[in-house]
């Protein structure tokens, strides 16, 4: 699956579907309910791995997005402005509109939580190992993730890697 809570709820997950195609013919209907779009990816375990593709884009993504707030905070620019410019421009989606408004008001209430994401961010990091893929983006990523875990927010929306990122820049 790809997509949190939000969009589970509102029936907009995208099932990535692996195994027989039997098998995939008889899941798809199960998942209807959840999803906007089921994706057929072959054999297992090309779902997983597919998955673990699209949050490669995805923790980039928030990770990039909780840097480009830090950086307006560090600088004095106001995070609503961030927003507004963001929000407006050619890089916003859904996942971005949710972040940055979070980001702003400060909410680290949980839809993918830390956690969550850093083991996702382990599992890239080593699947890319094995195949004798690098991958330094996720590294990083997987790096902040930690260090906003021991921070003691395991438990917030992944939105708070920010706070590993305020950290770094306090300790500098």
């Amino acid at each position: 699956m790809s997509g949190s809570r939000g969009p589970a709820e509102a029936g907009e997950l995208i099932a990535m579907l692996a195994g027989s195609r039997k098998a995939r013919a008889e899941l798809r209907p199960v998942l209807e309910p959840m999803c906007a779009r089921s994706v057929d990816c072959g054999e297992v375990p090309a779902g997983l791995t597919t998955k673990l593709a699209v949050n490669v884009f995805l923790i980039a993504t928030v990770t990039g997005l909780a840097e480009s707030f830090a950086f307006a905070e560090r600088h004095g620019i106001d995070p609503r402005l961030l927003q507004t410019i963001l929000d407006a421009g050619p890089m916003a989606s859904a996942v971005s509109r949710a972040k940055t408004d979070k980001l702003v008001r400060g909410d680290h209430s949980v839809q993918a939580a830390i956690v969550d994401v850093l083991k996702n961010a382990e599992l890239i990091t080593d699947a890319a190992r094995e195949s004798g893929m690098v991958s330094p983006l996720l590294e990083v990523c997987r790096e902040l993730y930690a260090r906003t875990r021991e921070l003691g927010f395991g438990g917030a929306d992944m939105a708070a890697v920010v706070e590993a990122i305020r950290d770094r820049g306090a300790a500098s």
